[in-house]
């Protein structure tokens, strides 16, 4: 269709389109195409639909994308990506006590390899693995 695999991110492509930009991107069974003009993203919908078959679409203003709560805001042109209930879920999965406030997420020593310290069990290992790769 006449895309460019992004040479940074694999998992996106773009294309010009009547003279704009087209993107799409994707991560397994989740996609994000954006256009300027509507007709255009619907045109491509159908393409990948007719080789892949029937996906479910949304449109509009707010789409949640990988964990992304992102925002079209038509006032200023510009976008708001959010990723609250997606921290959230990772802070309930880790297990961790994450009511402390502190002015920093590291410490002063935050480089510094402790090869004492206690390693992670097999189920605490295979948590911080998931939590870490999403």
């Amino acid at each position: 269709m006449g895309f460019r695999l992004n040479p940074y991110n694999l998992c996106v492509a773009n294309s010009e389109i009547d003279g704009k930009q087209c993107t799409i991107a994707w991560y397994v069974d989740d996609n994000k195409i954006s256009h300027v003009d509507d007709t255009v993203v619907t045109n491509i919908i159908k393409k990948i639909e007719a080789k892949f078959g029937k996906m479910t679409a949304t449109r509009g203003k707010h789409h949640v994308f990988l964990g992304m709560d992102i925002t079209f805001n038509d006032n200023n042109g510009t976008v708001t990506i959010l990723m609250k209930e997606y921290l959230k879920e990772a802070i309930a999965d880790s297990g961790m006590d994450a009511t402390k406030v502190a002015p920093t997420p590291a410490k002063k020593d935050l480089f510094t390899a402790d090869d004492g310290s206690e390693q992670l069990d097999k189920r605490q290992g295979k948590t911080f693995d998931s939590i870490v790769a999403k």
